[in-house]
């Protein structure tokens, strides 16, 4: 039997990923509560791992780099031209987990290097990248429930800015691909760099949605299930990320056969999603504006169209008519 002190703690300190049961809350699970992460640290923390042993050495073999507190003066390299040969490209899939809720944050980040398999020399070996993210943001009960990952489990994971800056290594002279219609994982990535990044990047879920003709955008489990993609882990990032890759590869295979897609250009025409909408700051004349109206001083105007046509059509008499006036 434990003694009172000794029950206290184990309420206090639950397994880590584990529900918290309370006898105040009627013994109730309570998701919406859970243990602030310990400090960062400087290496990966992976979650899941390679596949297999054979690829063990391709497996975070590019460790954190020290001394990055800024960036670079070369971080915008040259763009590939749009007429380079699909085979001479290298690709980057990536995809992030989140804290679920807005301003997200990354709690995990997995990408695979990797090119396009060529019939005459097979598939080269693909390089992985995987860890956990360090954040003190609390991580959404439903989104904790989707990838099972707690703050508990953050101790000791990289900060946001140090693994931005390693993928940013990790991908140099590469083209991004994600399975996202709205650049998702590439601006978590550029807003933990505090600058957007100089790649093309391609959204398997348009170049799907071109292909097969699709309405709604189709979820990554689905496209799997299409191409006949083996996803060995969904919502974990790293295999989220190799899935997006073999996703890829088939698609492309398609455009191939069907309308004879040759070079870079050939996927950036309908599978590259828009910018984002620049964001206006007070003052600032240049960029996109918004849906409201700027006034000459770079002020936003308040558009209360509603409220003055409602105020307006009640001041109207009913026989007044539409062409009348004073």
């Amino acid at each position: 039997m434990q003694s009172p002190s000794q029950e206290r703690a184990h309420l206090e300190d639950p397994e880590p990923g584990s529900p918290q049961v309370r006898p105040e809350h009627g013994g109730k699970v309570r998701w919406g509560r859970e243990r602030g992460p310990g400090a960062p640290g400087d290496g990966f923390l992976a979650r899941l791992g390679p596949a297999s042993e054979e690829l063990a050495g391709y497996h975070n073999a590019v460790s954190l780099v020290d001394g990055h507190d800024g960036l670079a003066d070369d971080f915008h390299p040259p763009r590939l031209p749009l007429d380079t040969e699909l085979e001479g490209i290298t690709f980057v899939a990536l995809d992030c987990e989140t804290t679920g809720h807005f301003p997200d944050r990354m709690v995990e980040l997995g990408a695979v290097r990797y090119q396009l398999p060529r019939p005459d020399q097979g598939s080269a070996p693909r390089l992985l990248l995987e860890t956990l993210v360090h954040t003190t943001d609390h991580i959404n009960p439903y989104a904790r429930r989707v990838h099972g990952i707690t703050r508990s489990m953050l101790t000791g994971a990289p900060s946001q800015r140090r693994v931005a800056m390693t993928f940013r290594d990790f991908s140099k002279g590469t083209i991004l691909v994600e399975h996202s219609a709205d650049s998702f994982d590439t601006r978590l990535v550029s807003k933990a760099m505090d600058r957007p990044l100089p790649h093309y990047h391609l959204d398997t879920s348009r170049i799907a949605g071109f292909l097969f003709q699709l309405r709604d955008t189709i979820g990554l489990e689905r496209l799997c299930e299409r191409l006949e993609v083996t996803h060995r882990q969904p919502h974990f990032a790293l295999a989220d990320a190799e899935a997006t890759a073999d996703c890829f590869c088939r698609l492309v295979e398609l455009g191939r056969e069907q309308f004879g897609w040759r070079t870079l250009g050939d996927l950036v025409a309908v599978g590259m999603p828009p910018s984002p909408r620049a964001q206006v700051s007070p003052g600032h004349k240049d960029g996109v504006a918004g849906a409201g109206a700027s006034t000459g001083n770079g002020r936003r105007r308040r558009h209360r169209a509603g409220r003055r046509h409602h105020s307006q059509t009640a001041a109207v008499p009913p026989s007044a008519g539409d062409g009348a006036s004073n």
